[in-house]
This record gives structure tokens, C-alpha cells and sequence, in this order.
């Protein structure tokens, strides 16, 4: 029988599994290491627009303010989804003035086109900053580092593999085993570098945002409780796909022309809705969109 590279087929196999374990390990220490976080400064009392960046990075900051923002009165959409600016907010909530400021700019601005926009603006961007500073997220440049550095060992011993499989190929030897081989350690890197989330958040991140969930469950009348109360508390967690008015939900939902958009949860009120006209349920803290308000 052959034996190329002076090991038989058995061998070779026994040393890739070997081989492919390690670098599966490489690969899982690396991604520990970098969510471990390194804090510059220490951990404060969050307000509400960085728990929703903790939560769903820049676009949850947004959606919350759109919750606040209809909440308070201050913005309302169609039907269609556009979402128009009742008034000039005096509220002193950059995020908000940068959300009624966008809808101000434009006419018939969809909320599809208002959240990533506004996502964008360095109001925004630098909330994600001040959560790096505190050890709470990885900076994305250096998460996609470390899992390039991770997969390294994986690429390496693909390319053994596929030099060991073409080499069968050309003495005659049989490659079943080691094309199995190649399939899982492929699959395995897809695994390990696909594109995840964009915020990453590290060990001292996930236990902030846990110990904030567990609060937001606290009893009604609750001084904490204040900050995660109404429409907008339940958007920071959840999106605003939870957001409480369904007529209000729908009507957001509805303006990206189809369902892909309900796990951003995109949602607002209907201009024409009596469920979230100011003074109903998305006034001052009553009903169904609940009493979260501005700030």
C-alpha cells in the first residue's frame, strides 16, 4: 500500500483529527481571550440609550429614541411607514434631536431609511466608544482581528489536507476519509469566521446587560425601574417588533414591504390611529405604548 509523505492513510488521518481539534481550540481560546475586555475607564450607571447599544448596538439606540420620541408625542408615521416630527423636541437627548432633525430633513421618510441613517451619526457611534472605553464591547476592528488570528491554524491544516488529498489522488489511494476530513474542517471555519453581530460584547458587557434585564422585571414604583419603564424600556430589550401598540407595530412593520424586518423591529405610530394619537395610549404614559418618556 502507499505511503505518501512516509505515513500511511491511517496515520495521516489519526494526526489531522489531532490537528483539527487543536486548531478548533485555537480558534475558541482566541474569541475568550478578546471578550475578556480591557476597561480604560470604570463601569457607571448606563443611561438609557447606552444599555440599548449594549443591547443591539447603534440601530437599537435609534429605534429606542423612535419609541421615546412617539411616546412623548413628538413623532408620528403613516400608514406607509413614513415618520414625520410633530414639533421641535427641546428634549436634551442628542440621540432624539438627531432622530427629529433626520425626519425634519426629509419629506416621506421611512423609517427603513431614517434608523440606519441616523445609526450613523457620531452621536450615535460614539456611545459605542464610551462602552469599549469601559471593557462592555470589543472594538470591532479588533474582533475581526482575533478571529483571523484564530482561524489561521484551521486554514493551515486545510491546506495540508488538500495537498495529502491531492497527492492520494494522483498515487491511487483511497480519499474518503480525508475528503470528510476537508468537508468538516471547511465547515468549521465558515463557523468560526462567518460575519456574527456587530457589537460584541465582553464577559463585564453580558453581566451588566443581564443585571439590567433583571431590573427592568423589577415591581412598578421602583426607582430603577423609572429608567426601563414603557414603550421604550421594552424597545431597548427587544426592538421595537415589541413594541406594545400593535397598531402602531403593524404600521412600521408594514413599510418595509415585507416580514424581514421583524427582527429589527422597526415600529411607530399611525398618524390616524386612536390607539396611538396623542392623549391615547401613546400619550404621556397611559395604555398600550406605554409611559416611557423623553431622556
Amino acid at each position: 500500500m502507499p505511503r505518501p509523505w512516509g505515513l500511511s492513510g491511517p496515520e495521516f488521518l489519526q494526526l489531522y483529527w489531532i490537528g483539527l481539534a487543536l486548531a478548533v481550540l485555537v480558534a475558541i481560546v482566541v474569541r475568550v481571550r478578546v471578550r475578556a475586555g480591557r476597561s480604560t475607564q470604570p463601569v457607571r450607571s448606563l443611561d438609557m440609550d447606552e444599555l440599548a447599544y449594549l443591547a443591539g448596538g447603534p440601530r437599537r439606540v435609534v429605534e429606542t429614541a423612535v419609541a421615546r420620541l412617539l411616546t412623548a408625542g413628538e413623532l408620528r408615521t403613516s400608514r406607509r411607514g413614513t415618520v414625520q416630527a410633530t414639533s421641535t423636541t427641546q428634549s436634551l437627548n442628542p440621540v432624539d434631536r438627531a432622530v427629529v432633525t433626520d425626519c425634519q430633513r426629509y419629506t416621506n421618510r421611512t423609517v427603513n431609511l431614517m434608523i440606519p441613517a441616523v445609526s450613523a451619526e457620531p452621536v450615535v457611534t460614539g456611545i459605542g466608544r464610551r462602552l469599549e472605553d469601559m471593557g462592555l464591547l470589543v472594538d470591532p476592528d479588533v474582533a475581526k482581528s482575533a478571529v483571523r488570528k484564530g482561524s489561521i491554524a484551521l486554514w493551515v491544516l486545510l491546506a495540508i489536507g488538500v495537498a495529502r488529498w491531492v497527492n492520494g489522488i494522483m498515487v491511487d489511494a483511497p480519499v474518503g476519509w480525508l475528503t470528510l476530513q476537508l468537508v468538516l474542517t471547511g465547515l468549521l471555519i465558515l463557523l468560526l469566521t462567518r460575519r456574527g453581530k456587530k457589537v460584541v460584547r465582553t464577559s463585564k458587557g453580558n453581566e451588566v446587560l443581564a443585571d439590567a434585564r433583571r431590573t427592568s422585571t423589577r415591581a412598578a414604583g421602583s426607582v430603577d425601574e423609572v429608567l426601563y419603564a414603557g414603550a421604550a424600556g421594552a424597545v431597548l430589550f427587544g426592538g421595537l417588533v415589541v413594541y406594545p401598540d400593535l397598531a402602531v407595530r403593524t404600521s412600521l412593520l408594514a413599510s418595509s414591504g415585507s416580514g424581514s424586518y421583524s427582527s429589527s423591529g422597526y415600529s411607530s405610530c399611525s398618524a390616524g390611529s386612536s390607539s396611538c394619537s396623542s392623549g391615547s395610549s401613546c400619550g404621556g404614559g397611559g395604555g398600550g405604548c406605554g409611559g416611557g418618556g423623553g431622556g
